[in-house]
């Protein structure tokens, strides 16, 4: 059975992507973004049952060791993990390259060396 990883679980998209994984037989890793309430985003509503399937990781995306920890072991990536809200972005331009492009360097870049590690033929990242 292929186990995936999505980050950006949290999140409205993520978080649906998420239980449809599950849903057709995928090992679901969920990379939430780490906060002091111990929230999981949208994956708080999903019924329990589907919440006890799941591994959640809370981590930050911008983070290349929990980027690397939260993908080793697994065979694809669905990176859906960004900050958005267009109009914040023109105050903090540097949080939104910091998290969506820094972010999917780090995907990239952790994919890559932990390919080259392993026996696995290929690792694949849906971005």
């Amino acid at each position: 059975m292929e186990k995936v990883v999505v980050t950006g679980a949290d999140g409205f998209i993520g978080s649906h992507l998420t239980e449809r994984l599950l849903q057709e037989g995928y090992i679901v890793k969920a990379f939430v973004y780490y906060n002091s309430f111990n929230s999981w985003g949208w994956l708080d509503t999903l019924p329990k049952n589907v919440l006890n399937e799941i591994e959640v990781f809370a981590s930050d995306i911008r983070d290349p060791n929990g980027v690397r920890t939260a993908i080793q072991g697994c065979d694809s990536v669905f990176h859906l993990a960004a900050l958005i809200g267009i109009p914040f972005s023109y105050y903090s331009p540097d949080s939104y390259v910091d998290t969506n492009i820094k972010g999917t360097l780090n995907i990239l870049q952790a994919a890559l060396q932990l390919n080259s590690n392993s026996a696995s033929s290929f690792f694949h990242i849906t971005i």
